[in-house]
């Protein structure tokens, strides 16, 4: 009956300033303040019961903190989730050793929230701080194609939209760093839901936000804690395809890594090869920064038409290929050192097949002289 009582004053205190403050929600900072005294007081009435050899009532006294607790770490993703694993571990253990289990979960908190220290929004500099960040992270990720940030044009931002959409941003960033602007957007699941937004552009937001952070001088262990914030985040990002959906070509071939190998050494094959005539009986000459430009295009080809994330920069086939009297012969030679290639690479012949007809299909803007 005494534990009973003891956690129920336990979970009316870590709740109680927000009863007494009802016109005037806490500060996040306050709020951990409280948190921490909370799992203090329970740490140390728990260890007196734990050592009078009553573990179950100890066990119970830091489940009901914890419960009570965790849901007030939304803003710190990381360590409420560390909360509710060690939680859910503890439910099979005995009490003893779940007791120990859980002990480690509210010395975690304490430690993590740290009385004294400051909030991550106060240590990134507060306000001005964050919208320079956001300023400069939103013009980098907008005109990176790697991030398609505007969804293969399907969205549109006016320089109203645009200043919304950063102001939003920073919203979000004081909102789960402790600092004093609340987000008043949707859900990050609900905002981005048929995006169809992949890992691999998740990855070059994030990259974005990384180097953008770097470039202010922002110290590591604040990029760290925010970075890991924003990684919590990708399963509300991220859309998986269906079950049974087919991946596109881009992503079958092996992507990026995958298309620049195979495009090397396709290229020199094609220019050794005298059925080719690459280079148009020495019409066209092409120095070693020509060459990379030329794979380069080839690469962001290769990805337009297979559906990656890089987009073609250069002429249309027809206007590339004008005045170059390329015969069926040689095109037929040139898709041969590319399917050669391919197989090398063991590319599996569905998608060999399913690229070699894209490649087909130019031969129309391709060839001049039958």
């Amino acid at each position: 009956m005494k534990t009973r009582l003891l956690m129920a004053a336990v979970l009316l205190f870590a709740a109680g300033g927000l009863a007494r403050t009802q016109d005037k929600p806490l500060e996040r900072g306050e709020l951990d303040k409280r948190v921490v005294i909370a799992v203090y007081e329970s740490a140390v009435a728990g260890t007196d019961i734990f050592n009078k050899g009553r573990h179950e009532e100890c066990l119970r006294l830091y489940q009901g903190t914890l419960l009570a607790v965790a849901p007030l770490l939304d803003h710190r993703p990381k360590l409420q989730a560390t909360v509710k694993q060690r939680l859910k571990r503890a439910e099979g253990m005995r009490a003893a050793d779940a007791a120990f289990e859980l002990r480690t979960a509210l010395d975690e908190i304490q430690n993590d929230i740290a009385p004294g220290k400051k909030a991550l929004w106060d240590r990134l500099g507060g306000e001005p701080a964050v919208k320079a960040v956001v300023e400069k992270f939103v013009v980098a990720a907008a005109t990176d194609p790697k991030v398609n940030f505007f969804r293969d044009g399907k969205y549109k931002l006016d320089d109203k939209g645009v200043a919304a959409l950063k102001q939003s941003l920073v919203e979000l960033v004081s909102e789960v760093s402790g600092g004093p602007l609340k987000y008043k957007g949707k859900s990050m699941k609900e905002s981005h839901k048929g995006m169809g937004i992949t890992d691999a552009e998740f990855d070059a937001l994030a990259g974005h936000l990384i180097a953008t952070l770097k470039e202010f001088k922002v110290p590591q262990a604040e990029m760290d804690e925010l970075v890991k914030i924003v990684a919590s985040t990708r399963g509300d990002i991220v859309e998986k395809a269906p079950v049974g959906a087919k991946k596109a070509l881009w992503d079958r071939l092996g992507g990026e890594k995958a298309v620049k190998a195979v495009v090397h050494d396709f290229v020199l094959a094609a220019a050794d090869d005298p059925k080719v005539n690459f280079f148009r009986d020495g019409k066209f000459k092409l120095d070693e920064k020509g060459v990379e430009h030329l794979e380069k295009m080839l690469v962001e080809l290769v990805s337009e038409v297979s559906g990656g994330p890089l987009k073609y920069s250069g002429k249309s086939m027809k206007e590339a290929h004008k005045g170059m009297n390329i015969t069926d012969a040689e095109f037929d030679a040139l898709a041969g050192h590319l399917i050669a290639t391919l197989k090398k690479f063991k590319v599996p012949q569905t998608e060999i097949d399913d690229l070699v007809k894209i490649v087909a299909s130019t031969r129309g803007d391709i060839v001049e002289k039958k």
